[in-house]
């Protein structure tokens, strides 16, 4: 099993709302491709911290006749959590996405229907060029790690 592409990051808040795509070269097609995916930490524990935050959002984004029950009960939004997720295409287009909330998952994309993860789209693996990219939804802690590994090979049996 070959390692097509190995790296990690460090995010801060201001990388919330945006996209890192990274690339790999298929030099032949493969049975299968499999996704290591983790970050951390996944909850903001900082309590202080997190109500200035949720008091924030609730300025921003909510009806004003909701602000205030929201605010009252501002703990029912404790504690907040990162959100990172996945989309992957390949040389042909698009073969699918883990909009997940676990920190650390794994994922198959290969032939059988029945051994791809949920999500994504079973089929060949054609050489060429494949994106995988990590969508930063949010990140509340002042810093967030990721480590991405993405493998492919032959099935054994």
């Amino acid at each position: 099993m070959a390692v097509l592409l190995a790296t990690e990051g460090k995010l801060t808040p201001v990388s919330s709302k945006t996209h890192i795509t990274y690339q790999f070269q298929l030099n032949h097609e493969c049975e299968f491709l499999d996704i290591d995916f983790k970050y951390a930490p996944k909850q903001y524990q900082d309590k202080a911290a997190s109500h200035a935050l949720i008091m924030e959002a609730i300025e921003k984004y909510a009806e004003p006749e909701w602000a205030e029950p929201y605010k009252k009960n501002w703990e029912g939004f404790y504690p907040l959590q990162n959100l990172l997720t996945l989309s992957v295409d390949g040389p042909e287009g698009f073969r699918g996405s883990a909009h997940r909330h676990p920190p650390e998952q794994q994922h198959r994309i290969c032939l059988d229907a029945g051994l791809t993860s949920p999500g994504f789209i079973h089929g060949k693996l054609a050489p060429g060029v494949w994106k995988i990219t990590v969508s930063v939804h949010c990140v509340v802690t002042p810093e967030c790690r990721y480590v991405l590994e993405v493998r492919g090979g032959e099935i054994v049996d």
